[in-house]
């Protein structure tokens, strides 16, 4: 039984990421300038923060004739950059602009699309440019993603990734009289071609030991129909976002999770979240 409800969590978490790609939009117009239109949505959805890439993509540069751009894809197909846009982004949220963001002189192609599905997604691509065409070269792809367009910092959450952790997706663990803080996002940069995580930031860990500390003094919570109260996808966030602050390293995480997680179906918890952070690196340049 215990190893049927395993399978079954995994899978409600593999299909958030899957059901993002179920984009039922298959027609987009772009009006071709080389400077942005205001495009402005004239209806908001809570799900989408809009705010973020409403200020990220207004006013940079777009191309003065999309349909004699090429895009190298992630399978080294080519396709026009109009084609692309009206096969594979939302008519209804999807942006696009010219910006360096790592530094340099020459401004990278961000891609922003929302592909709609149950909580689910925010996917940003980035393409360098490849003499008069461009290259892809990193994406992002969950929910609750967001550019800030004074730093270029992207931020990524786990909410969406980790949301049926043993639990129901709106449940999760809460103790604020203790210190507790709910903590399920990382920061990055792109640099060389890649995502890269921001450097170790001292007062996240120590929130983060602190949120462990809190999570373990709680005590064993039993499975009731197959979710408890959210007190292990909290387990979860916090060991996911430590993971990425500290290297990415799978030994010294099992090490921290066996510190703290310890209780009698550690072993079952361990494989579902590893697992799952496993399949999200297949969607993500992390």
């Amino acid at each position: 039984m215990s190893h049927n409800r395993g399978l079954i969590v995994l899978f409600l978490s593999v299909i958030a990421l899957a059901a993002c790609n179920n984009n039922t939009n298959t027609k987009v117009v772009i009006k071709d300038s080389t400077v942005v239109k205001d495009t402005l949505r004239e209806e908001t959805d809570s799900l989408v923060y809009e705010d973020c890439f409403e200020n990220f993509f207004k006013g940079l540069q777009q191309f003065s004739d999309s349909a004699k751009v090429l895009l190298k894809l992630r399978d080294d197909k080519q396709i026009s950059f109009k084609n692309f846009a009206s096969k594979e982004l939302s008519p209804k949220y999807s942006r696009y602009g010219l910006k360096s963001i790592d530094g340099d002189t020459i401004p990278e192609l961000i891609i922003y699309n929302y592909t709609g599905g149950a909580h689910c997604c925010d996917e940003i691509s980035v393409f360098e440019k490849d003499n008069n065409n461009y290259s892809f070269k990193a994406r992002l792809y969950g929910g609750f993603a967001c550019i800030d367009s004074a730093t270029n910092v992207f931020t990524f959450s786990f909410t969406e990734i980790l949301g049926y952790f043993f639990s129901c997706y709106a449940c999760g663990f809460s103790d604020s009289t203790k210190g507790f803080s709910t903590i399920r996002e990382i920061e990055l940069h792109y640099d060389n071609g890649k995502f890269v995580v921001n450097p170790y930031n001292a007062s996240i860990d120590k929130q983060l030991m602190r949120n462990l500390e809190i999570l373990k003094e709680h005590g064993y919570e039993e499975i009731n129909e197959l979710m408890d109260s959210g007190w292990r996808k909290e387990f979860a966030m916090n060991f996911a976002v430590w993971h990425y602050y500290h290297g990415r390293n799978w030994n010294e995480t099992k090490k921290l999770f066996d510190n703290y997680y310890n209780f009698k179906d550690a072993v079952k918890v361990w494989k579902e979240f590893y697992d799952i952070l496993k399949s999200m690196e297949k969607e993500n340049s992390l």
